[in-house]
């Protein structure tokens, strides 16, 4: 039973862990940690609530938390904001 938990303890923390990496783009310095901290706590969120394991699968936490950081409408952003946003979306399907 005990290690069945490590287990899942050790494949909930690599899926954070990816989620985190991919989140930052591969970026680990403080700095970008804390100004990306909101993203941290969503993906933190959507690995598990009230101790229950909702997903475990890195790549869609990162972009339901990327979907909910960019969801600023079109009408508002620049023309280098969405092909910013374009260009990464792009990046990250192709890394799949």
């Amino acid at each position: 039973c005990l290690l069945l938990f490590q287990l899942i303890l050790v494949n909930v923390l690599n899926c954070f862990y990816d989620a985190v990496s991919q989140i930052l783009r591969k970026n680990v310095e403080k700095r970008a940690l804390m100004e990306n901290l909101d993203g941290i706590f969503l993906a933190i969120d959507e690995v598990c609530d009230n101790g229950i394991i909702l997903e475990s699968d890195s790549s869609a936490i990162s972009q339901k938390v990327s979907f909910r950081s960019d969801d600023i409408p079109l009408g508002e952003q620049t023309v280098a904001q969405v092909l910013h946003s374009a260009k990464e979306q792009l990046k990250w399907s192709l890394l799949k």
